[in-house]
């Protein structure tokens, strides 16, 4: 993909950053993560040692849980938009496809 194509609509743009955005999101919530399990986990076993350990197990469930579900929204939009090239619709189907009249 060129500079050219980006102004000219030929290939889609969208299909390509769903990949890096889910990365990109899989390291934040993997962040976030590991900063509630560290930051209240070990800071409510301070003061209140089970109430730790259940933000320590709430932080492990968190993640996995979120990932999963940006995986799951991943394939969604990665299977939206290939439905989408099969069905013909896009800019290289539509002449592709075209009938003479």
């Amino acid at each position: 993909m060129d500079f050219g194509d980006f102004f000219s609509f030929d290939k889609r743009l969208a299909p390509q950053l769903v990949k890096p955005i889910y990365w990109i999101g899989s390291v934040l919530i993997i962040l976030y993560g590991v900063w509630g399990f560290i930051y209240y986990g070990f800071g409510n076993m301070l003061v209140a040692p089970l109430h730790g350990i259940w933000f320590m197990i709430a932080a492990v469930f968190y993640v996995i849980a979120s990932v999963l579900a940006l995986r799951i929204a991943t394939e969604v939009t990665l299977a939206v938009f290939e439905m989408h090239e099969k069905l013909g619709a896009g800019p290289a189907a539509t002449t592709s496809t075209s009938t003479p009249n």
